[in-house]
């Protein structure tokens, strides 16, 4: 039987809100546990609490009740998150400093050092496609670029284990496969994987198992083939600074512009050929087409 790498046990997290105060609770009685060797993809809708059970899972906040443990120690301990490599949906990066000094900072606080940490940022940034920008300022770099320098620093120090807020915000679909494709070959290598994504496709392709939050609690975790699909509806992520062209042929059951500028919707099966369409006219650069599956859409609800 494999140990535990990531566990939830019971956890409630609050914060004050308002004119006066009062406790708004973000996670309530919130379990999950992430095998060694496992990749759980967590879902849910925007505010449901992802990004801060990642936050409790990494021992940047302090649950008020229940326990987070990595590898079976508390969360907060620094032995236990020594072990841990991190990517936060909305990462810090020092504009006037060289991508390449950057890493070589995060590598350092993290027990690296030279001449080990030069060698690795130098086949990270090769993985990453970032080699030639290791001499930039970090302010000059793309959304996408960015994003896979956050990646870059997450993997340096070869952790055993990776929690990732919406690891593919910002790539385009090339480097969103490419990405999953490092992922998966982390996964072979040992390594756990916790992350978030509003993405079905990114779901799909990586995870062993979902994990869904809604209101801050676990509505629903297991595997992939235990849900069925339902092929009546498809998600499509996409980009275009035409979108009043789409809506004149397609009517989607939900609209939404993600922070990285992308569109996310919902549509009926028989929009389908539309949008595709749409997509080979170059009116739009479609990213992914994913059946949604009903009983995650029942529970997202």
């Amino acid at each position: 039987m494999k140990s535990s790498a990531i566990q939830w046990d019971d956890v409630n997290y609050s914060v004050p809100s308002g004119f006066w105060m009062r406790s708004q609770k973000i996670i309530e009685h919130f379990s999950l546990s992430v095998e060694k060797g496992e990749v759980i993809g967590l879902i849910g809708a925007n505010g449901a609490g992802k990004t801060t059970a990642i936050k409790l899972g990494t021992g940047l906040l302090k649950p008020d009740s229940g326990a987070v443990q990595i590898n079976g120690k508390p969360a907060a301990e620094r032995e236990a998150r020594s072990a841990i490599g991190l990517l936060t949906e909305n990462q810090y990066v020092y504009p006037y400093l060289k991508l390449k000094e950057w890493l070589r900072l995060l590598g350092s606080l993290s027990g690296m050092s030279n001449p080990t940490l030069d060698d690795k940022i130098e086949i990270i940034l090769e993985k990453v496609g970032l080699i030639e920008k290791k001499e930039v300022f970090m302010r000059t770099l793309s959304k996408g670029q960015t994003q896979r320098a956050g990646i870059a620093q997450a993997i340096l120090h070869s952790p055993e284990i990776l929690f990732l807020d919406e690891p593919m915000s910002g790539l385009d679909p090339m480097w969103r496969g490419r990405i999953q494709d490092l992922l998966i070959d982390y996964k072979k290598e040992g390594g756990t994987i916790l992350f978030s994504s509003h993405i079905l496709a990114d779901v799909v392709q990586i995870s062993d198992r979902i994990a869904v939050i809604r209101s801050g609690q676990m509505a629903w975790s297991g595997r992939l083939d235990e849900l069925p699909e339902n092929r009546g509806n498809y998600q499509a992520v996409f980009f275009s600074d035409r979108i009043s062209d789409l809506l004149e042929l397609i009517k989607p059951d939900s609209l939404v512009q993600q922070p990285d500028k992308s569109w996310v919707i919902t549509i009926d099966v028989s929009q389908k050929n539309n949008l595709i369409d749409l997509a080979g006219s170059g009116k739009i650069s479609l990213e992914s087409l994913t059946p949604v599956y009903a009983n995650v859409e029942e529970i997202l609800s």
